[in-house]
């Protein structure tokens, strides 16, 4: 009875340690990480308000001395656009262990009928680790924000959604509410680096998506997670339209597969 016994718990302890799924990916702590953010001149504002909720978070950051040195070197540029080689050898230059790269779009504010501007911004965020370029994390939003001038809608865009692409990729986002975020669909298209898979992420909000961010990207393949309040085939209209250079390749309830033209 005791040797039957010491069996099932010996089994039970095996399948106990077993994984229960695929685990979300997280920010390594304990790890140095190098915050590099191209786009507007509101880019600077952009990674400030990024390293700081990394460190509020207890994250290690690269200080900004050293974030200098890392920007004037050629393999920065790269970098940013996911290139593997790049992100590794900047790691092994300056010593950093995860390569957390964003990038901030803020198209030209509108002015109203009542004087004020309103500006849109677009922050997406995505953390590789330094040793192989692999994606450990990642997160973008955007927000809306009325100012009494262009430039002060844009920050205040940009700082809504910075906070909130920084939440998303430290795994900190609230769900949203069924009533406003609609259906869940999975989009899967190529893509060639980091910013093409945002962009596609950020076609996906152009078409009417509620929300839309990176989930994963390996293999030249982007996933999309998407929150649209209408059907599969509507999004896949509605994206298509927006991006012509995708074609359906099949649609499977609630996930779309794209193929390049």
């Amino acid at each position: 009875m005791k040797k039957m016994l010491a069996v099932c718990m010996a089994v039970i302890f095996f399948f106990a340690l077993l994984p229960s799924g695929e685990a979300r990916a997280e920010l390594p702590k304990g790890k140095t990480i190098a915050v590099l953010v191209k786009g507007t001149s509101h880019a600077p504002l952009a990674r400030s308000i990024l390293i700081r909720a990394l460190l509020d978070e207890g994250y290690k950051a690269v200080d900004e001395k050293q974030l200098e040195r890392i920007r004037q070197n050629k393999a920065a540029i790269l970098a940013l656009e996911g290139n593997v080689e790049a992100i590794m050898a900047l790691g092994r230059t300056f010593g950093f262990s995860v390569l957390l790269s964003g990038s901030v779009a803020v198209p030209s504010p509108v002015r109203n009928e009542f004087g004020l501007f309103t500006a849109t911004a677009t922050v997406s965020a995505t953390a590789c680790t330094a040793s192989n370029a692999r994606q450990v994390a990642a997160g973008s939003a955007s927000a809306k924000e009325i100012g009494y001038t262009a430039e002060e809608a844009a920050r205040k865009a940009v700082e809504v959604a910075t906070r909130s692409a920084a939440a998303s990729l430290l795994g900190k986002t609230p769900p949203q509410p069924p009533d406003s975020a609609g259906a869940t669909f999975l989009v899967i298209a190529p893509a060639r680096s980091f910013a093409e898979a945002h962009a596609l992420a950020a076609s996906c909000r152009d078409a009417g998506a509620s929300n839309a961010s990176v989930s994963r990207f390996a293999g030249g393949r982007a996933e999309i997670d998407v929150s649209y309040s209408g059907s599969a085939r509507q999004l896949l209209a509605a994206l298509l339209a927006k991006r012509p250079d995708l074609k359906e390749e099949t649609v499977e309830g609630n996930t779309l597969r794209l193929v390049g033209e």
